[in-house]
């Protein structure tokens, strides 16, 4: 491997945006780019594949870009260098308006500073995200070690970040009241269906998307207070698994992951705290999917915001439990080839 001292060189590039193109993105269009240019990598948003319906303003492909930030950074430690990050280079922090979505935007630039042992911590969440994927399957009937949920606070607020878990049952109720209403409106929207339709995969070879055999996890029997977002747009989800009789309702643990404000740049810190919080999980053995449809709309996101008295700004709700033993693991989703998302100049 290169030295660390000279930048970032063509080998260690490719091995670091391999581990970032792993980071979640929403329903996995994996909107980034990355460019190698005189030791150092530039972050950018690949704005083609903002979801226009889902996403308007970018909020979610930037929190995505954040994420793959987050895996990058780890990816260097682990090869033994000292990750340096600017974020919006040359325009974070100062006065004037946001700046423009657009494919030539930096959100970050990424280089190294030297030398770092990687930690017993760095190692770890590492080996995680190999394995990390957004998990569907039902949880088991088993509430999440208190010690877990202490280290997901600390995961997040070492990226920026807070966490807040819905701890009281007029938190959680007044929650999935809402959660329940956004799912229902995203669902009889035909523009939003016929967007998620887009990126619905069938068998075969795919790069992105959602594939047939992750998405077909809703069953109309499967009872939870808070939904998963169903990926069926042709009526034909698979009823499997309700033979014998509804199971029991579960009750996951729901953490809501925010920042105390919402310009782009706390957008990219709160990428990498979800990042680092989703890795956190996988490595204690546990699962975690996104309750996105609350937060999809801006206007969904304020009101849970107001009800539960939150001062900031809420980025990301999470389900968190233990699968089911019973149940069949999940398939890891497809990655697009390192050619379409490193140019090396």
């Amino acid at each position: 491997m290169e030295s660390g001292t000279a930048g970032i060189g063509r080998e260690v590039a490719v091995e670091v945006v391999t581990t970032a193109s792993l980071a979640p993105s929403i329903h996995n269009t994996q909107p980034w780019r990355w460019r190698l240019a005189a030791g150092r990598l530039a972050l950018a948003p690949d704005v083609g594949r903002r979801l226009p319906v889902l996403d308007p303003d970018g909020r979610q492909l930037v929190v995505s870009c954040g994420a793959a930030l987050l895996h990058a950074r780890l990816a260097c430690r682990v090869l033994g260098l000292e990750p340096e990050v600017e974020l919006l280079p040359g325009s974070a922090g100062r006065p004037g308006p946001e700046p423009a979505l657009r494919d030539d935007l930096v959100l970050a630039t990424l280089d190294v500073r030297g030398r770092h042992a990687p930690t017993d911590a760095d190692r770890l969440l590492f080996s995680a995200a190999g394995a990390r994927h957004t998990d569907r399957r039902p949880f088991a009937d088993q509430p999440l070690e208190p010690v877990l949920l202490e280290q997901l606070r600390r995961a997040a607020e070492a990226e920026g970040a807070w966490l807040m878990p819905l701890a009281h049952s007029d938190q959680r109720l007044g929650a999935a009241v809402v959660a329940a209403r956004a799912d229902w409106a995203e669902q009889t929207d035909p523009a939003y269906r016929a967007e998620l339709a887009t990126w619905r995969r069938a068998d075969g070879p795919a790069g992105d998307g959602v594939p047939t055999d992750v998405a077909a996890t809703h069953h109309p029997f499967r009872a939870s207070d808070f939904p998963l977002r169903d990926f069926d747009t042709t009526g034909t989800a698979d009823a499997a698994g309700t033979a014998g009789g509804p199971p029991p309702t579960e009750n996951p643990t729901v953490i809501v992951l925010g920042t105390d404000a919402d310009q782009t740049e706390d957008r990219l810190r709160a990428g990498q705290a979800l990042a680092r919080v989703l890795l956190t999980v996988t490595a204690a053995g546990a699962a975690a999917s996104p309750l996105g449809q609350p937060v999809d709309s801006d206007g969904y996101r304020s009101v849970i915001e107001r009800m539960l008295s939150i001062a900031g700004h809420i980025q990301m709700i999470l389900r968190v439990g233990y699968p089911r033993r019973d149940a069949a693991a999940s398939t890891l989703t497809p990655r697009r080839p390192l050619g379409e998302i490193l140019v090396i100049d």
